[in-house]
């Protein structure tokens, strides 16, 4: 089952769906964009993207725009030349309007002349006049000379001429899977490294094909579409696991920053609590006769003979709980840093793989 895009989108063409396609089936439709029904992998990423609620599966379009199902099919079907949609932000970024580009595109698709080949008939040259017969020569024999040998050149094996289809499927539903996973927040290690493994397993079959490692998609879709769909699934599965593995070290980082604030609150309030007692059992006596806290007053309270152990004995447990304090105090600035340092990995992760997609 394929998603359609429905009457909504003539007034709008906002393009935010181009954005969230992972395998980036939408193309311009002159006064719409359509899905390419043999592309898509009903992934329903597009569908809470748009604003203005235009995307439905086929089986959910509403009663009202049942013909826009048989026109993105048939607008598909018939150009062929299709253009693939920008992205809003490339049509920003331009300060280019969305239904120009839309229309445009599509007029400048159609005038594209076909290819062909005109093969010019040459008038054939007149035949050259019969020479005088020549004196007849004694007939001499000679021995034939053996033919040169012919080397035939080695026929190398021919590579593929389509993506596998049961790689591709494999492909697609574990795409599926991934993205359903995530979204749970249930995607494990395991199936991370399976949708990894699939990747290479899609880009291996393309190099096969291609007989290089590296190749663009206009490269891939001139030798067959199959290859660029496999080299976008690859594409695909890699940016819905991007970021995992940073995702579980996040994780980690921010479990042992609540753990370090906590242990270093905890130590704080006990601290807390002993400078308050010592400071009850010095206070104590002076207060319960009246006297005026002066420094003298104060010395004088510490080191009386019944003050001066208790004193002494919750001062020294402070001290040793104020060490303690700041030691949890620079774990948490360290853990701190860590998990910034994890966030800034990330995005400049994110970033150049979008950088090698642009450039693809």
């Amino acid at each position: 089952m394929t998603y359609v895009v429905a009457e909504p989108c003539l007034s709008t063409i906002d393009r935010a769906c181009v954005e969230v396609c992972p395998v980036q089936c939408f193309y311009e439709g002159g006064d719409q964009l359509v899905i390419h029904p043999a592309e898509c992998v009903d992934c329903d990423a597009c569908r809470p993207a748009c604003p203005v609620a235009a995307i439905f599966p086929e089986a959910e379009v509403p009663e009202q725009w049942r013909s826009f199902i048989a026109k993105n099919a048939e607008f598909v079907k018939a150009t062929p030349n299709l253009v693939r949609a920008k992205t809003k932000t490339e049509v920003e970024e331009a300060h280019q309007d969305t239904f120009v580009v839309c229309r445009e595109a599509v007029a400048a698709a159609a005038a594209a002349p076909a290819a062909a080949v005109a093969v010019e008939a040459k008038p054939e040259p007149a035949p050259a006049p019969a020479p005088p017969p020549a004196a007849a020569a004694p007939k001499v024999e000679a021995k034939p000379a053996a033919p040169p040998a012919v080397k035939k050149p080695e026929a190398k094996p021919a590579g593929p001429t389509e993506l596998a289809p049961a790689l591709y499927r494999r492909g697609l539903d574990l795409l599926r899977e991934v993205v359903a996973l995530q979204e749970a927040g249930r995607l494990t290690a395991e199936k991370v490294r399976e949708a990894e493994q699939m990747a290479k397993d899609l880009r291996a079959e393309l190099t096969k094909a291609m007989g290089k490692e590296n190749s663009v998609l206009a490269d891939l879709e001139k030798k067959s579409i199959t290859f660029r769909q496999g080299e976008e699934l690859a594409r695909a599965l890699l940016r819905a696991i991007e970021g995992i593995e940073f995702e579980h070290a996040f994780r980690a980082g921010r479990q042992k920053l609540i753990e370090y604030v906590g242990g270093l609150v905890v130590l704080g309030v006990i601290t807390a609590f002993i400078a308050w007692m010592a400071a009850r059992i010095v206070l104590a006596k002076p207060l319960s006769l009246g006297l005026t806290l002066t420094p003298s007053v104060l010395m004088s309270a510490i080191l009386d003979s019944e003050t001066l152990p208790l004193f002494a004995a919750f001062s020294a447990l402070g001290g040793f709980l104020s060490l303690f304090c700041l030691g949890a105090l620079i774990a948490v600035c360290r853990s701190g840093q860590a998990l910034m340092g994890i966030w800034r990995a990330r995005e400049q992760k994110r970033l150049g793989v979008r950088t090698v997609e642009a450039e693809g």
